[in-house]
């Protein structure tokens, strides 16, 4: 019950803003381009597409910032589950990006999304090969901190496929990789919160206890307690102290997580619903079975037609493995 999406995005852009500041009291393009991401990464996703919509509209971007205009438009789509859109704006980034070896970094970065979106729709084996090919690209620009951030993102992505072995070695080089780097907290965080995966995989109960706290401390300080990574945090914080035993302090710890992702999120959301699923099975630990078993057949059917509803109809264009 693990599944963090990580990207680079946000180093990247204010790296942009750096080189290429814009005049006094004027808001640049790279500013606007900004303050969008910054949106979408609040959860704020209705704001962040109207924001980049604009931009794209303007045509007051450059060819790469276009590029990443995209990515960020199809990040918050998926957040928002709407994974048509997102998948659109994902593919239109990286037909953008991948003719410009000036913007490898940026390339590399939607490569990685580009996987993340696969892996939502339940294509792992073609995840993989995407979030590959990214790794590839960013080993050529020597950047720690991206190889990190993919790493991170394979060792999950094996994790999820019970490949422990595999998911072990992505993990450890991403942990080396962010030592030669400077990673946010959200970023660390996450990487932490796959050392916990990985102490539940190997039994080891208490390692995935510290490991998860020390994500959610992370989560809590970058944004506060009203935020769905906390939420999250809590539900796995929760999760991992019930495999170690703790029922009583697993099941406060889920409920506090899934009342912030209901009032951040709403019940119907896929990690809303998951994390129910996951709150009635060390509910019916705990002894509380008929309750359990009604909660978790009514999260089942609504993740389900969740599922259902998401991406009818989508297909993914064969340019994008290539």
């Amino acid at each position: 019950m693990n599944n963090l999406r990580l990207h680079p995005l946000a180093v990247i852009l204010a790296l942009m803003l750096v080189a290429a500041p814009g005049l006094s009291g004027q808001v640049s393009a790279q500013e606007r381009l900004a303050r969008a991401l910054a949106l979408e990464q609040n959860g704020q996703e209705e704001q962040a597409i109207a924001a980049i919509q604009g931009l794209l509209d303007s045509k007051s971007l450059e060819a790469f910032e276009t590029g990443q205009a995209w990515d960020v438009l199809g990040l918050a789509y998926q957040n928002r589950r709407d994974f048509s859109s997102a998948q659109h704006a994902f593919e239109q980034s990286l037909r953008i990006l991948e003719n410009m070896p000036a913007h490898a970094r940026a390339y590399g970065m939607a490569l990685d999304n580009f996987g993340e979106f696969l892996m939502a729709l339940g294509q792992p084996e073609e995840a993989g090969r995407i979030q590959e090919k990214a790794l590839h690209v960013f080993e050529k620009t020597n950047d720690h901190a991206s190889v990190a951030i993919v790493c991170s993102n394979l060792a999950g992505l094996a994790f999820g496929q019970k490949q422990v072995r595999r998911g072990r070695k992505y993990l450890d080089r991403a942990q080396k990789e962010a030592q030669l780097a400077s990673l946010d907290d959200d970023n660390l965080a996450a990487i932490s919160s796959m050392r916990g995966w990985l102490g539940v995989m190997e039994g080891d109960a208490v390692g995935a206890v510290a490991a998860y706290q020390a994500a959610l401390d992370l989560w809590r300080k970058r944004h506060g307690e009203q935020h769905r990574l906390t939420g999250w945090g809590y539900v796995l914080l929760g999760d991992a102290k019930a495999a170690a035993g703790e029922l009583t302090s697993a099941l406060a710890d889920m409920r506090t997580g899934l009342a912030i992702i209901e009032r951040t999120q709403g019940r119907q959301d896929e990690r809303y619903l998951t994390a129910e699923i996951g709150y009635a099975d060390v509910l019916e630990r705990s002894g509380a079975r008929a309750e359990a078993a009604q909660l978790k057949t009514e999260a089942e059917r609504e993740l389900q037609k969740l599922h259902r509803a998401q991406c009818d109809g989508c297909t993914i264009s064969a340019a994008a493995f290539r």
